[in-house]
């Protein structure tokens, strides 16, 4: 199969930004879409983005495509190419071409995506259920207009099937949005569609979400999750931590967290220290050994930076990687340590549904999909229930 066209177009992310969505067409005349998502702030090890404003008189993105078009490649050959214009380009580029390939490539093989991707990945799937985070509370970069706290307070639905999780999700959701509504508190809605509500503390936040739970019999079914995103919370200039209006210290936050984790049903805990403090990291996860302790900056989605001696866990983001084979080898390299995965969403999203697909390929332990409010997260839940309801016919 040869690509006979590239076309990089703009479209509207869910904040009204301009993302870039590419067009791939191949000899064959079959054609593929793919969209990238992107974050309010990127992380310190992650490739950013770049901006560009006319792609056919970009050098580099000439340079590219005379390397691409009409030649015979591998999603590794084509990816390894991308590689090399990773920061020339930036990630959203790059990966909105691999992705693209990747779609294409499975439509002339008359493949389902996720088969495609777990060939790739040389791993055969189970078609195993992620347990859905859905954030229900946001603060930190997902709330510049109130005091610094953690980034995401979830909830973790482990059910038998998508269609149950999805229900306990709306119900869950649905029961708490009423309660705020009805205090007249609920001050609106963060990036990834979590609440956000000023005039509740932290701990009262988990109070909430944890009556809620005991009073619908939700107990055995659900746990609570945390998204610190501690990078976001750091002065860099004192080494001291921005938390709920007031400055602390390392051991501060980390009796802070711990105190969260002893009292309520905290089962996974992500970025809780910045990602250069591997000391603190490591005494946490020693201190921890029941809890699913997740990397998202620290690991950046990048093979090189894995650490199982820090985490158990990590994140998957395919924009921190910048293209599919770099994102399958970070995941190889996490299975063979045996840390659970995590694929998720950024804060700033678009239409496109391909981590969805990624995540039963690989039968991730977890999917971080964002609250059930506004279509950018929707549609992440309607592709999971059109990719199990489908499986057996292979209707993908």
């Amino acid at each position: 199969m040869k690509l006979k066209k590239l076309d990089i177009y703009e479209i509207l992310n869910s904040a009204g930004k301009k993302a870039i969505e590419v067009e791939v067409t191949t000899d064959n005349d079959i054609k593929a879409i793919a969209s990238v998502p992107s974050a309010i702030i990127p992380g310190e090890r992650e490739v950013n983005r770049t901006d560009i404003k006319n792609y056919d008189n970009n050098i580099y993105y000439k340079q590219l495509e005379n390397k691409i078009i009409n030649t015979n490649m591998t999603q590794s050959e084509l990816d390894n190419v991308l590689q090399e214009y990773l920061k020339k380009l930036g990630s959203d580029i790059c990966l909105a071409i691999s992705l693209s390939f990747a779609r294409v490539n499975a439509k002339e093989k008359k493949i389902p995506l996720v088969q495609y991707i777990s060939q790739e990945l040389k791993y055969e799937t189970k078609y195993n259920i992620p347990k859905a985070l859905v954030t229900v509370f946001s603060g930190g970069v997902h709330n510049l207009q109130g005091v610094k706290t953690l980034q995401n307070i979830m909830i973790i639905v482990n059910e038998d099937t998508f269609n149950k999780t999805e229900e306990t999700i709306l119900k869950i959701y649905g029961e708490i949005e009423r309660k705020l509504k009805s205090k007249k508190i609920l001050d609106g809605y963060g990036a990834s569609s979590g609440m956000i509500v000023n005039k509740l503390t932290t701990v009262e936040k988990f109070e909430l979400i944890t009556q809620t739970i005991n009073e619908m019999n939700f107990n055995s079914k659900v746990s609570l999750a945390v998204d610190v995103a501690a990078e976001h919370l750091l002065n860099e200039k004192t080494l001291l931590y921005d938390y709920e209006g007031s400055t602390i210290n390392t051991e501060q936050l980390k009796s802070k967290l711990q105190e969260y984790i002893n009292r309520y049903n905290i089962t996974f805990m992500e970025d809780p220290f910045d990602s250069k403090d591997e000391k603190t990291w490591r005494l946490f996860k020693e201190n921890n050994p029941k809890l699913c302790l997740v990397g998202d900056d620290i690991f950046a989605t990048q093979s090189k930076f894995i650490n199982d001696k820090i985490a158990n866990g990590i994140v998957i983001k395919m924009n921190q990687a910048g293209t599919l084979t770099n994102t399958l080898e970070t995941i190889k390299k996490a299975k063979e340590l045996k840390m659970a995965t995590c694929v998720s969403h950024r804060s700033i999203e678009t239409e496109d549904t391909f981590m969805c697909d990624l995540s039963v390929a690989i039968d991730s332990e977890y999917i971080k999909i964002g609250g059930p409010r506004r279509g950018d997260r929707i549609i992440k839940y309607n592709r999971l229930k059109r990719l199990y309801r489908s499986k057996e016919r292979e209707l993908w």
